[in-house]
């Protein structure tokens, strides 16, 4: 063997022994990453407006109004959605008893074909189980006390997105900077490798954020046709959901649609009811965002998948959330990494076919 080999495998086992310390460091710093994660997809989202407010006035203050804006816009949606929550928790009891009277004359008919003692007589029980809603209600309190758990992250996320406003929209001068020698081929490519993937990255979160709100206001607007209690709830909970690929928008819809089952007292309805919901996301999911997102940006199935999986298990539910974005992100970045165009082609979509994500 000769030198340059040996140089070689050892060249490749240092970069398979980096790259297991960075993933243990994502995981174990994962109370300091999260925040950070959400703060730059946040930063990106809103950054529109500090170049918008920077024709009159200077960045500081631009970056200043942008934050407060997103502050006030924050406390806005929490306030009325733990207020809508809040109802929806104290008026649980008399959910659960209309659900078990719609359900019983079924569980009855039940009895004549199997074992009556195999038949669960009170569902209403199994649901507060998994759903200690006296212990909820306690917890939540107020907005404020609610949230008290999450005040640190949330006073992160704040505190990031501010920096981070200047840093992407002087992004020039942050990569010369760091990088010291701003006339250097190194610093120009860096330059516009940043900017790549900052416009993608863009483009991919403001698209995904303005479907996930188009079928909000869909799912939304159908409960409210319907007569489905909490429909804001419901609609703020497809647009966040909608962001957990596959699996969200289908959870986003089975506690309306069991609301409708219970208050419609008309298995048409209900069926019209699902068909409708779930029609606005497959509207949504594999015709309007494959349309804005357009064919460069688009990640398959296996990835999406791959990436899903991965991120809930480094982060949890914030993985959940952000693991298309992240995926995403990984795969622009490889395009402006030598050698790792096998990695970009894998990830790519192959047809015009793109999934519900």
């Amino acid at each position: 063997m000769s030198q340059q080999q040996t140089l070689d495998g050892i060249r490749t086992i240092l970069r398979v022994f980096m790259a297991i310390l960075i993933l243990y460091l994502v995981k174990v710093l994962s109370n300091l990453l999260v925040p950070l994660a959400f703060a730059i997809f946040l930063a990106v989202l809103f950054q529109p407006l500090v170049s918008f407010f920077r024709k009159k006035l200077s960045l500081n203050l631009s970056v200043l109004i942008t934050t407060l804006l997103f502050i006030s816009l924050f406390l806005i949606s929490g306030l009325v959605f733990f207020g809508a929550v809040r109802g929806l928790i104290n008026n649980s009891d008399t959910v659960f008893d209309q659900f078990n009277q719609a359900v019983k004359p079924i569980m009855d008919n039940l009895g004549y074909f199997v074992d009556d003692q195999f038949l669960v007589k009170d569902l209403s029980e199994i649901f507060k189980q998994f759903m200690p809603m006296g212990d909820i209600v306690t917890a939540s309190g107020t907005f404020l006390g609610s949230m008290s758990g999450f005040a640190a992250e949330i006073l992160m996320i704040i505190l990031y997105f501010a920096g981070l406003l200047g840093a992407i929209s002087q992004i020039d001068n942050t990569v010369g900077y760091i990088l010291k020698d701003r006339s250097s081929i190194e610093t120009v490519e860096a330059i516009k490798s940043l900017k790549r993937i900052k416009e993608s990255v863009s483009i991919y979160i403001k698209v995904k954020s303005i479907v996930s709100l188009m079928t909000g206001l869909g799912v939304g607007i159908i409960c409210w046709a319907f007569g489905i209690q909490y429909a804001m709830v419901w609609g703020l909970l497809a647009f966040v959901l909608n962001y957990i690929p596959y699996i969200g928008s289908l959870i986003a819809i089975v506690p309306p649609v069991l609301i409708g089952a219970v208050t419609l007292n008309s298995a048409g309805l209900t069926f019209l009811l699902f068909v409708l919901m779930e029609g606005v996301q497959l509207v949504m999911g594999n015709v309007v965002e494959p349309r804005m997102m357009g064919k460069s940006l688009s990640i398959n199935v296996v990835t999406v998948l791959f990436g899903f999986v991965f991120w809930a298990f480094m982060w949890d539910i914030a993985g959940m959330l952000l693991a298309v974005p992240l995926t995403f992100l990984v795969k622009v970045t490889l395009e402006h990494v030598s050698g790792a165009d096998i990695l970009v082609r894998l990830m790519e979509e192959k047809s015009g076919n793109h999934g519900h994500s």
